[in-house]
């Protein structure tokens, strides 16, 4: 059945519902005590060097 763009972002009736979480995330608590400078965690991507980890493709 063909359904419109507005359609698509909707759950049919009856999906979602029934007393059901959609979702549970588990997040631990994280300690950071360090951090890059400005300019450098730009580059890197981040401002804690405990999640800085580049990819090194296999060789």
């Amino acid at each position: 059945m063909y359904k419109t763009p507005k359609q698509m972002w909707m759950p049919a009736e009856g999906e979602v519902g029934m007393g059901m979480m959609l979702a549970h995330a588990y997040v631990p608590w994280q300690m950071y005590d360090q951090a890059f400078s400005p300019r450098e965690a730009l580059i890197k991507g981040t401002l804690f060097p405990e999640l800085y980890g580049p990819y090194k493709p296999p060789k």
